[in-house]
């Protein structure tokens, strides 16, 4: 598949994640010429404090040292560093509202409208899979079209050409367990003896 194909179904991913998720940040690095996203573990991951190592980090060590320069950029509010925005939730009615608005064969379109003026920007954009399956597979058509002219729009307003573009790993690191523990500093205690004896 071509590098266009599959900006475009990340850049899908990027418009369509829920407005005020913390999971996930998308950007596009105009100085690489380079989208990529940073992943709500990728900040562990880079600390440069923590003596941690994570069992399962995805990232060679190269690619750790990049995202950590990009992350500390972000923080830095480095201007060549753009943020892809979110569909907002007016956009987000908007486009569930033209997609019932131009099917005259829904039955069930007062429920799809309640459905529409209760869309919060949490959702993940299905109509509550109140849509039949062949109805569905339209609506995920729809999806795409409409997130794809946003995209366009986006690009072509900041002059990202999308054919010299390329995209970032797509490794994450999905989970991590922590150690709570006192840091090994664990005082020894007393083994228990049993409530009864008193020395």
């Amino acid at each position: 598949m071509s590098d266009r194909y599959n900006i475009y179904k990340w850049l899908r991913i990027a418009f369509s994640e829920q407005v005020d998720s913390i999971n996930e940040s998308f950007y596009f690095d105009r100085r690489d010429n380079e989208f990529f996203s940073v992943f709500v573990t990728d900040y562990f991951l880079t600390d440069p404090l923590s003596t941690e190592t994570y069992p399962g980090n995805p990232y060679s060590a190269e690619e750790l040292d990049i995202l950590a320069k990009r992350i500390q950029r972000i923080e830095d509010n480095d201007a060549v560093i753009i943020s892809i925005p979110r569909l907002t939730i007016d956009e987000r009615r908007q486009m569930m509202q033209a997609f019932v608005g131009n099917r005259p064969d829904l039955s069930n379109k007062d429920d799809l409208q309640k459905i529409i003026e209760a869309e919060n920007g949490r959702t993940s954009l299905n109509f509550n899979n109140l849509l039949q399956d062949n109805i569905q597979k339209e609506w995920k058509q729809f999806v795409s079209d409409f997130i794809e002219q946003k995209a366009d729009t986006f690009c072509n307003l900041l002059n990202i050409n999308l054919d010299t573009a390329s995209l970032w790993t797509d490794k994450k690191m999905l989970s991590m367990s922590f150690d709570l523990g006192n840091n090994g500093n664990e005082q020894k205690s007393e083994p228990k003896k049993p409530w009864w004896k008193l020395w």
